[in-house]
């Protein structure tokens, strides 16, 4: 019998679905034993957590390879998110459409924060040399900071961007204290909080009230300004919190601090975010019981949890609908649909 080119496709397909959905092939992809819903990850504490709680939502771990992953950045328009995998000193790239996780740049200072810019540039802070860099369009990389009053920044880590495309960025200095992240030195200025935007040749003093600023994210009328300190580290007696200032309508000034968390056990906070109804999901580590994110309301309380088996370091919203949760856990990352969005 001679089958046409029409018969001989039609045939093909046939026998390509029957591939594509045999029984025997798809129990081949349940490599792992069912886990019955809700995810054992969430943990509601306060019924103001149930709205942005989802019952059916698996916590899935896509990529761990790295050494010490963090500051993670959405870009919405490639609908990627760039991490860090500081010890490497590389810039990773996860790609929500296949779920792979590759390489976008080595040899990147250790870098550790990034964000994009209005005009999807990509700004990063590096630890060694310690400084804040943009990536142009076409390739150059511009240093938008790297000394204060004549002297380095100690390693810069966090920041947001503002809507004239300024920058915020803290400066601890945990990337000076060991050459695992950075090069080891001494710190030659106090740890702070700084602005800088194309029009300075040098950032601008917001605080260092803190003993460690770290995390730092921004409320979504862009008024006001959330900076977590893991003073811990460096300064045992003082507890880890989550500050919130007013922020001036330039970015240049803050006022009014106020706390809004301050740890009463074993968890520091790193990387924060907010969502939509502004409250707070701070990236912890503290333990097992702990480790994973802390979710608080607007006025401060513990409202829920997000456990997993490794310290968190930072977070971000990401997805269509900015409702999926990106973690970056020590060497893995992980992400959660929620009932919320990012701001």
């Amino acid at each position: 019998m001679t089958l046409d080119r029409r018969q001989l496709l039609r045939n093909s397909a046939l026998i390509g679905a029957s591939v594509a959905f045999s029984p025997s092939l798809l129990a081949q992809t349940a490599t792992e034993p069912p886990a019955r819903y809700p995810d054992e990850a969430w943990q509601v504490l306060d019924d103001r957590f149930k709205p942005y709680y989802v019952f059916n939502t698996p916590l899935e771990r896509h990529w761990s390879a790295g050494l010490w992953l963090e500051g993670p950045a959405w870009n919405a328009v490639g609908r990627y998110a760039v991490f860090s995998d500081i010890p490497r000193a590389r810039q990773m790239r996860w790609d929500e459409m296949t779920g792979r996780v590759s390489v976008l740049r080595e040899g990147v200072g250790h870098s550790n924060g990034n964000a994009f810019d209005h005009h999807g540039r990509l700004v990063a802070c590096e630890h060694s040399p310690a400084r804040v860099v943009r990536y142009e369009w076409d390739g150059t990389t511009t240093v938008l900071a790297s000394r204060f009053q004549g002297k380095p920044l100690n390693a810069p880590n966090d920041l947001v961007i503002l809507p004239n495309d300024g920058v915020i960025f803290t400066d601890p200095g945990y990337g000076a204290h060991v050459d695992y992240e950075g090069e080891k030195r001494p710190l030659e200025v106090k740890p702070a909080i700084y602005y800088v935007d194309d029009t300075l040749e040098a950032p601008k003093l917001l605080s260092d009230e803190l003993g460690k600023p770290n995390g730092i994210a921004l409320s979504g009328d862009k008024r006001r300004l959330y900076v977590s300190d893991t003073a811990p580290s460096h300064f045992p007696d003082r507890p880890a919190t989550v500050s919130r200032w007013a922020l001036s309508q330039d970015g240049q000034s803050l006022s009014n601090r106020e706390t809004v968390v301050s740890s009463q056990d074993s968890e520091t906070y790193d990387g924060i975010t907010l969502d939509q109804d502004d409250n707070l999901w701070a990236a912890v580590s503290g333990g097992e019981g702990h480790d994973g994110v802390s979710i608080f309301a607007p006025n401060g309380d513990r409202i829920g949890r997000i456990l997993l088996p490794e310290v968190c370091a930072n977070l971000c919203f990401v997805g269509e609908h900015r409702n999926r949760l990106l973690m970056t856990a020590s060497r893995s990352i992980y992400t959660l649909y929620t009932g919320t969005r990012g701001v």
